[in-house]
């Protein structure tokens, strides 16, 4: 368990996590890369089909929902489906673009009206001050049985040891918890989880969106792009995987 030193207000963590984060900081254009964000999410909900069997009967609730598309991929395949996210601004596009139950906010100072059959934090714990609290919230929320499942950075694995402190998801003041299997185990535990499944899945594109990246987003040859795009080559997934990324599935006991 490694953890960087932050004395960022809540004020802070806000301005952070605005318009620039996703669009020039973190991400180079968060919106630009939703159909390899939606492909990934789509391998996502396939496991949990398969380690929840009655998914289609629960509420899910997402936290940290950001743009809101993988609550657009999955809403058709459960109950409800809504999330909560501290960016103003995907929030309001997940709302008004994508039509999905997304809420503005700090997910610690939330009353839900109901509890949840499954909660959902997507690449999220590892920018938490108090990931603590956050898992301790999520299990008084969910109903008996209910389900956590969450993805994050493994820096037990390989990949983390040999690169030390140049490892890619090294980059505080946005990730400032780092879990290993362990830790996340442990931590899992104190709050009454249980986990039902560990992977280590990799991370995939479309062709066609390097491609995008490559010609539009950095070269700005957008003429380029749109004369080739078509070709079916460009549907070809890549996938890249250093397993270094966790995707843990838990329920309370």
């Amino acid at each position: 368990m490694v953890s960087a030193q932050s004395d960022l207000s809540d004020s802070d963590v806000e301005q952070l996590y605005g318009v620039d984060y996703f669009h020039g900081n973190e991400y180079f254009d968060y919106i630009a890369e939703r159909e390899s964000l939606r492909l990934n999410f789509r391998d996502r909900i396939k496991t949990l089909r398969q380690v929840v069997p009655d998914l289609a009967q629960r509420d899910l609730f997402e936290i940290g929902c950001a743009y809101g598309f993988f609550l657009d991929e999955v809403r058709g395949l459960v109950r409800s489906a809504s999330g909560i996210d501290i960016s103003a601004d995907g929030t309001r596009y997940a709302r008004e673009v994508l039509n999905v139950a997304a809420l503005q906010g700090d997910y610690l100072a939330f009353d839900p009206p109901r509890k949840f059959g499954i909660a959902v934090m997507w690449d999220t714990i590892e920018h938490l001050k108090r990931p603590d609290l956050f898992v301790a919230k999520v299990a008084r929320d969910l109903l008996p049985q209910g389900i956590l499942a969450l993805t994050t950075g493994d820096i037990g694995s390989l990949n983390a040891r040999l690169r030390g402190s140049k490892w890619r998801l090294i980059h505080p003041p946005t990730h400032l918890h780092y879990f290993s299997v362990k830790t996340v185990s442990e931590l899992l535990d104190r709050n009454g989880f249980k986990p039902i499944h560990l992977s280590h899945p990799g991370n995939s594109r479309y062709l066609r969106a390097v491609l995008h990246h490559i010609l539009v987003l950095r070269m700005k040859q957008a003429g380029w792009y749109e004369a080739i795009a078509p070709w079916r080559l460009f549907d070809m997934r890549l996938t890249a995987n250093f397993y270094d990324i966790m995707f843990v599935v838990a329920q309370l006991h």
